[in-house]
């Protein structure tokens, strides 16, 4: 016999189709033998919560809008020791719930792949099904180590102790991506099955650009920052080092060494990902409460007055030569320092005000 298990659709404006989800829950737990809860969180203002109480589901009205913040909320308000949320939107199948439950026993996390799956034809844009979910897997496998066929699919089921232990902060559809990158940091299993997925009916609810650049931006903040700092030193060396040999060296360089993109703007670039790199995890720890050791023994050495001097002696150094009258000689070396000290400056009062709780 299973514990109870509650089924959370979150849920906004979907009075087309709720009442035939509800119902083939309720048909796949009595055929089953399965002890379901239904909950509705809704945000709606077509009726979709009336619809729900005439179905028997716990109704959950909060009126925000937020794909992760309806999730969460449901589960706030749920008995089950077993959590499976899916949309409401009639895309997917929920007769295939007890695939789900089979599959958790030896799992942390279980979500429904469409892309292994049968997608029925229409159901998903063709950009989301040979882009957007290609591109965001591609990413989360180079940056974490996660590899799944499926990484924004809405139908996923885990255990109750492991949705809290996630303890996710995103309200928007950067959830999905946000619950499979903390999953691999605390180093839970995984599992996928295929699924089948249908058109919805209704008006979808998808912001393509806005919530592409949601899970982006979210994939980027979550980034190791050693990637930020190994890439960024990296190119930052490169370019002094070519700058360096394109005014030095008493033999001819490289071509590719001695162009503008590689001695002018590797070293902007690089210095740029440095903080990028900090003010990703500066902004994990100030708004989401995610601490990062390697920034906390940073923020213990890092003054912004210091900061500041060091950005002007960079831009000191060419002032310098330039009253020399020595500037054009190494004309270069002298705005890519010039560049650098604004950038030092201006990344520094930025960085500092972002730490501001």
């Amino acid at each position: 016999m299973f514990p109870l298990i509650s089924v959370v659709l979150p849920c906004r404006n979907e009075k087309e189709t709720l009442e035939a989800c509800l119902k083939e829950i309720k048909s796949t737990a009595e055929n089953n033998n399965l002890p379901i809860e239904i909950i509705v969180s809704d945000s709606s203002e077509d009726g979709s919560g009336a619809i729900a109480e005439r179905g028997g589901a716990v109704l959950v009205e909060h009126g925000t809008e937020g794909y992760g913040f309806a999730v969460k909320e449901g589960v706030r308000h749920a008995k089950g020791t077993i959590i499976i949320y899916a949309d409401a939107d009639g895309t997917y199948r929920f007769s295939e719930l007890p695939n789900f439950l089979k599959v958790l026993e030896g799992a942390d996390i279980v979500i429904g792949s469409r892309l292994k799956g049968h997608v029925e034809k229409g159901a998903m844009p063709l950009p989301h099904r040979f882009f957007g979910t290609p591109l965001f897997n591609t990413l989360l496998r180079i940056c974490f180590g996660i590899g799944i066929s499926d990484s924004q699919s809405g139908y996923r089921a885990m255990r109750r102790q492991t949705f809290l232990e996630l303890d996710l902060k995103t309200n928007g559809m950067e959830f999905a991506t946000e619950m499979i990158i903390k999953a691999k940091q605390k180093h839970f299993v995984i599992a996928e099955i295929p699924i089948e997925y249908l058109r919805r009916k209704g008006i979808s609810k998808l912001r393509r650009y806005r919530d592409g650049f949601a899970h982006m931006k979210y994939i980027l903040l979550q980034a190791p920052l050693a990637y930020y700092l190994s890439t960024g030193a990296f190119l930052f060396a490169l370019g002094v080092f070519s700058l360096a040999l394109a005014h030095s060296a008493p033999f001819p360089i490289p071509a590719i060494l001695n162009s503008a993109t590689v001695k002018m703007l590797f070293p902007i670039l690089g210095i740029q990902l440095l903080f990028f790199g900090c003010f990703a995890k500066t902004y994990l720890a100030s708004r989401l409460g995610e601490q990062n050791e390697s920034m906390k023994k940073f923020y213990a050495v890092f003054k912004l007055q210091s900061a500041i001097m060091l950005g002007a002696l960079f831009i000191a150094i060419p002032l310098a030569f330039k009253i020399l009258g020595a500037g054009d000689m190494i004309f270069e070396p002298l705005l890519v320092s010039t560049i650098v000290g604004l950038q030092i400056i201006f990344n520094s009062v930025l960085l500092s005000t972002l730490s501001i709780k």
